[in-house]
């Protein structure tokens, strides 16, 4: 089925199968009667104790105690479900705990039951269980659960704002827009401070700097938009890439001040003093963030890298060791405390922190990272064969990722391999999807008016510009062209000239290339992608 840009999202999908809504709704028309409800009172003592413990559990000391915080919650979320199975929060946080935990197929099957329970009617439980899908790359499953969502309740802000963001994640950059505005019109009784925050992010990324500006305003003035954290990071972001020192300062300190124990903004805020050569400020920034979430690896690899830059080894070692053991998934940590070894000359110790690094999330992208240090190293060592395969595991990992191709064939170069190394270079180009904005896409990003009619009324003539009726309407475009080396970190611009390096730029390019294995592969932490489920946290009454 053709997606045309205007008309309701919701209403068109990609192939002509079934909607689970429609499918389960069917399946429970003629369900026997449901046994007497408990009290509702005792339902949510029961869930209001299950979030005490599950925010407990989110900033404890060890991870003996996070996991004994985590049993306590889910608990009393089972014996929610065991009193009522037609409530739906105990569905949302209990499956929101098992995929914190990686459970996925426990929270597929108790969104599940969650859906047929209610007959299929709660959005919340769609919600989540899409989210999932998205999380595990099942995009088309995905995006039939998002219609299911919007279709049981389209004032739902959450299915709006996971569903787009899906999309932008696709590429599919019209669509996205247009589900985003769909989610606006729709919620216009109760506006969603994240749907404004997507919109100005997107137009940000866009170079529309001044339509950016008046989004996140909007959302800010919005109700309870000025006390989101990840708005206020997202803001900052974008006015850092307009150079806006002064700015982004303030605007992390309102986000600080809304929420003092946010993990994003206390690593984003001293990574940003860091960069300004407050070292001193960024070091309380990373201990005070430490303290409020002492279960949060990225803090403490931050704290790590720091402290080694410093030449304080022991420090970085041991807050390293503090990572790994609060999380020991988290690959970049494994990556980071490798390449720190490999630095001091103990390569045999940074073999096996990146072995570790591999474990800890096999089937992740994000491990492609640890495979291409690891494969620095064996080329720094001379093992020409086993380099060639750790090369070939992190382009399999993740087959965009530039300094896994160019670091290989820098390698090639530096063998005489010079046909190989080319080839390399064009696989890289292949596999590298480049977005290109569809002509006339800004004239959509007119600034939202302080009255709703005027908001609408901008909103309108971007409809009618890409609507099903204009013969004029671009699609999104997606070339397969060079990797422009513009939205990626410093590290890989410096290897944008380095495509086609030449005999004599070998030792340059492997000294560069060391530089590439990024210490802090998850440090910029983009805001908008953390709240797919923010509004089904809210221990409240759903349909």
């Amino acid at each position: 089925m053709t997606w045309s840009f205007g008309s309701d999202p919701a209403a068109q999908l990609e192939d002509s199968s079934p909607s689970p809504f429609s499918t389960l709704t069917a399946a429970t028309a003629s369900t026997e009667p449901r046994p007497s409800k408990s009290l509702k009172i005792n339902r949510d003592l029961l869930l209001y104790k299950a979030r005490l413990e599950t925010s407990a559990a989110e900033h404890s000391p060890s991870k003996a105690q996070k996991l004994a915080r985590e049993a306590v919650a889910e608990a009393s979320l089972r014996r929610c479900l065991a009193m009522d199975a037609t409530d739906g929060r105990p569905y949302v946080a209990l499956g929101k705990m098992f995929v914190g935990q990686r459970r996925f197929d426990e929270a597929r099957k108790l969104y599940e039951n969650g859906s047929m329970a209610t007959d299929g009617g709660n959005a919340y439980i769609w919600q989540a269980w899409a989210t999932l899908e998205a999380k595990t790359g099942n995009i088309k499953y995905a995006r039939q659960l998002f219609d299911a969502a919007v279709t049981a309740d389209k004032t739902h802000a959450a299915s709006w704002h996971g569903w787009g963001l899906l999309e932008k994640r696709q590429g599919n950059l019209l669509r996205a827009r247009d589900i985003w505005l769909k989610g606006i019109k729709q919620t216009v009784k109760r506006p969603n401070p994240f749907l404004y925050q997507s919109v100005a992010v997107l137009a940000g990324e866009m170079g529309l700097t001044k339509e950016s500006r008046q989004w996140f305003k909007d959302a800010t003035h919005l109700f309870k938009g000025a006390g989101r954290h990840g708005i206020w990071q997202a803001w900052a972001q974008m006015e850092a890439r307009q150079g806006k020192r002064e700015d982004v300062r303030w605007l992390l300190k309102k986000g600080l001040e809304a929420a003092p124990r946010s993990r994003y903004l206390h690593l984003t805020s001293a990574l940003w003093e860091k960069e300004l050569g407050a070292r001193a400020s960024a070091r309380h920034l990373l201990r005070r963030g430490h303290e409020c979430n002492r279960s949060d690896p990225a803090l403490l690899q931050a704290w790590a890298i720091m402290e080694e830059e410093d030449g304080n080894l022991d420090a970085a070692r041991g807050l390293f060791e503090k990572a790994t053991v609060a999380d020991p998934h988290h690959t970049p940590v494994w990556q980071a405390w490798g390449c720190l070894e490999q630095r001091q000359g103990k390569l045999d110790r940074a073999r096996k922190l990146f072995q570790s690094g591999v474990w800890a999330d096999p089937g992740s992208s994000k491990v492609t990272s640890v495979w291409q240090a690891w494969a620095m190293l064996e080329a720094q060592a001379g093992n020409v064969s086993l380099t060639r395969q750790l090369f070939k595991c992190a382009v399999k990992a993740d087959p965009s990722s530039a300094p896994s191709w160019l670091g290989w064939a820098a390698f090639e170069l530096q063998m005489g391999n010079t046909e190989r190394s080319q080839e390399l270079v064009d696989l890289h180009r292949q596999s590298n999807l480049q977005i290109v904005w569809p002509r006339g896409f800004a004239a959509g990003f007119a600034p939202p008016s302080e009255t709703p009619d005027g908001a609408w009324q901008s909103m309108s003539k971007w409809f009618s510009q890409f609507g099903a009726g204009s013969r004029n309407r671009p699609g999104p475009e997606i070339a397969a062209k060079k990797r422009a080396a513009t939205s990626a970190p410093e590290p890989l611009k410096a290897l944008s000239s380095y495509e086609e390096p030449e005999v004599e730029d070998v030792d340059a390019v492997m000294a560069k290339l060391q530089r590439v294995t990024p210490p802090n592969l998850e440090l910029s932490v983009l805001a908008s992608d953390e709240f797919d489920a923010e509004w089904d946290l809210e221990v409240e009454a759903v349909a």
